[in-house]
């Protein structure tokens, strides 16, 4: 059993007491040198909580619906962790109040890591709501899912080959990725409604992205990856450490047998990632044209780089002695620290997206933008490098082609912007300040006129970097729409898709951008796209194809849908018949 992580980065951001939640590190599928399932301990804020548990921001109900069965919950013990030292399958698999403790915990840690790398409190995506509503054990089906309009993550169970029932309620990384979709839905609403292949395929890769980081930031995961690497002596073969050989063996083993049971979401996606190696032409290309594929693309930069940059961490401490061999200790703490950090850059370049029609180009400036603004040098271990490197190794360019970082650019006509009547403290809190500026400066901005406009939200920030730097920010949102008739697409410079003859077909366009002012109110960036942009007739286009046009469909059931895909391993229709 590892002791809690107590980072000082963590309580300096949130001036809460925490205390620690026994949860599964991995799933039921891991199991240590002595036979026990591998247990770990996650941080959570200290609450009063109430049966479920139920907490401020969580509440678990354990009701099965395909049974109609509701499951009791445990009378709530202050700072008392039932299960600290308990690592026999059978007790753990076989008592529901764990299972509940487990769900719980691991949304809240999750929560818990967006707001800390954020800077500020995250709302999840369902409009008023403050709870989040979680079934463990919700269906008898091999799913899970996170739906807006319940305001839940709902569990599902099914029996393996040998019968035996497996509960994806006790997977660390299905439980991280649903709460990411919840949150990304909080963050980014508009990401819910369709849009290009990229932004279908970033719900899903992201979540896959944050829950396997998550999953590598546990001491205990990654010392059973680097298990088959120990030699007789208790060292490891530095060489065998190179990103290129953990890839094609290490991780690729533990992903195996992490996947025995649970064959689905997402611990499919590293098995699938790792496997495809960089080439430029695979971001263009038809293999990787559909979201499911999509969102593995970035699964694989992501994960990679989360390699590169943990060998490059190790050559950092090794390079005055060049040893052949290094100490297991070290390498472990090196892959936690990497995947923490690297998680934090993956989340925090959220705020650096724009609201509507993102793509991967978008979310490269963003990443490195993120990274950038916080941590200016990155001299020591060459994350940036790693990052961009990567992703042109897979053909995906930065968004802002004008630098060469590939960060965002700072708008060319920032000082001569209109501040008259605004008020700092306002501009930092309220929509309607926010709403005031963007109109002020509506033609500076190149903010279309015809569209329906509305400031979305408004969020004050506070962000510590590596090296205890503070930024203070203010990230504001707006979105534009803009209804318009296939008749009207040329007169807005914007291709009718072939097969759209009907001159009267109703299409709604969005636009939108993200507004970043420093703590002194200036702009810093403004990233966003219109509702004219170049990027409409690609879109409208990819819409008609799938018959989403119309702006009706439901993404949060295509994303059950593609869950069950996934754990079925069907192929998905390229025309979005799910």
């Amino acid at each position: 059993m590892a002791t809690p992580d107590k980072r000082k980065h963590d309580s300096l951001r949130h001036d809460v007491p925490m205390r620690p939640w026994t949860v599964l590190a991995q799933d039921p599928g891991l199991i240590n040198r002595e036979g026990g399932l591998v247990t770990t301990q996650v941080m959570v804020p200290a609450e009063r909580l109430e049966r479920g548990p139920k907490g401020h921001r969580v509440h678990v109900i354990d009701y099965d619906a395909s049974a109609d069965l509701f499951y009791r919950s445990r009378d709530i013990e202050v700072d008392t962790d039932h299960y600290e030292n308990v690592h026999d399958a059978n007790a753990l698999l076989g008592d529901c109040y764990f299972h509940q403790q487990n769900v719980y915990a691991i949304a809240m840690a999750t929560l818990h890591r967006f707001e800390c790398a954020l800077g500020r409190p995250v709302q999840w995506g369902f409009r008023d709501g403050q709870q989040l509503k979680i079934a463990p054990h919700a269906y008898a089906d091999a799913n899970a899912n996170y739906s807006r309009e319940s305001e839940s993550l709902s569990f599902g169970y099914f029996p393996d080959d040998n019968g035996t029932l497996v509960y994806t309620c006790l997977s660390h990384d299905i439980i991280v990725h649903e709460t990411t979709h919840a949150l990304l839905d909080g963050l980014r609403p508009f990401y819910m409604k369709p849009s290009s292949t990229d932004q279908a395929g970033f719900h899903e890769g992201f979540a896959d992205i944050v829950a396997l980081l998550s999953v590598f930031g546990a001491k205990e995961v990654v010392e059973e990856a680097l298990r088959p690497l120990i030699e007789d002596d208790g060292r490891i073969r530095m060489e065998n450490l190179a990103p290129d050989k953990m890839a094609d063996n290490t991780l690729m083993t533990l992903a195996n047998q992490m996947g025995q049971a649970l064959r689905g979401v997402p611990t499919a996606a590293l098995r699938a990632s790792l496997k495809i190696q960089p080439d430029e032409s695979l971001y263009a290309s038809e293999r990787y044209a559909e979201e499911h594929d999509r969102g593995e693309l970035l699964v694989a930069v992501i994960m990679r780089a989360f390699m590169a940059t943990w060998y490059a961490r190790l050559l950092y401490f090794n390079n005055e002695d060049k040893l052949a061999y290094i100490r297991p200790k070290l390498v472990i703490e090196e892959g936690c620290t990497a995947a923490e950090q690297l998680l934090r850059v993956v989340i925090r370049a959220i705020d650096y997206l724009p609201p509507v029609d993102m793509t991967f180009p978008d979310y490269v400036s963003a990443l490195l933008t993120a990274d950038i603004q916080l941590n200016p040098d990155d001299s020591k271990y060459g994350y940036r490098e790693i990052l961009l490197k990567l992703f042109r190794g897979y053909g995906i360019e930065p968004a802002s082609r004008s630098r060469s970082d590939g960060a965002w650019e700072p708008p060319p006509n920032a000082s001569s912007l209109n501040m008259s009547g605004l008020h700092l403290e306002r501009l930092q809190r309220e929509p309607t300040e926010a709403f005031r500026f963007v109109w002020e400066n509506r033609d500076a901005l190149g903010i279309d006129r015809d569209a329906f406009t509305r400031v979305t939200s408004v969020q004050p920030v506070v962000r510590v970097g590596n090296d205890w730097a503070i930024l203070r920010e203010t990230v504001a949102t707006y979105v534009q729409t803009l209804r318009v008739r296939a008749a009207e697409l040329s007169r807005l410079d914007i291709d009718r898709p072939p097969g759209l003859d009907d001159d009267n077909y109703e299409i709604v366009l969005h636009g939108g951008g993200t507004l970043i002012f420093d703590e002194f109110g200036r702009l810093k960036f403004h990233i966003g796209t219109g509702v004219r942009s170049s990027k409409q007739s690609a879109r409208v286009r990819s819409l008609w194809e799938r018959g989403e046009l119309d702006g009706r469909a439901n993404v949060g059931v295509r994303i059950a849908r593609m869950h069950r895909d996934r754990v079925l391993r069907r192929p998905i229709s390229p025309m979005g018949v799910w």
